[in-house]
């Protein structure tokens, strides 16, 4: 467990960039809980905020650390679907894009 507390630890890293919805208070009282990822140095330091960026980075994706399997392949399943959509649309633009300069060839 920290010497330091979450608001402690959220005033630091905001001293070094990151504030509101990508650093508050709650955010850093959950990475601190985590088994995985919420070991803080003493005294704290800039190795501390890497990790804390980086738990914040992957979390909700198939890549969160101490996820099961079966939570990582539905997220898997989740980002294709979505990445096959993105593609679509891009090919639909780029299929546009196309038409638009066969016009002033």
């Amino acid at each position: 467990m920290s010497a330091f507390t979450a608001k402690e630890i959220t005033y630091y890293f905001e001293s070094y960039g990151p504030k509101g919805s990508e650093c508050n208070e709650t955010l850093v009282q959950e990475w601190m809980n985590d088994p995985n990822t919420g070991i803080i140095n003493n005294p704290i330091c800039e190795d501390d905020l890497d990790r804390f960026k980086d738990w914040c980075r992957w979390k909700g994706t198939a890549y969160e650390t101490g996820i099961d399997d079966k939570t990582k392949i539905a997220r898997l399943l989740e980002e294709t679907t979505k990445l096959r959509k993105e593609i679509e649309v891009l090919e639909e633009v780029n299929k546009e894009l196309d038409e638009h300069i066969d016009g002033f060839f």
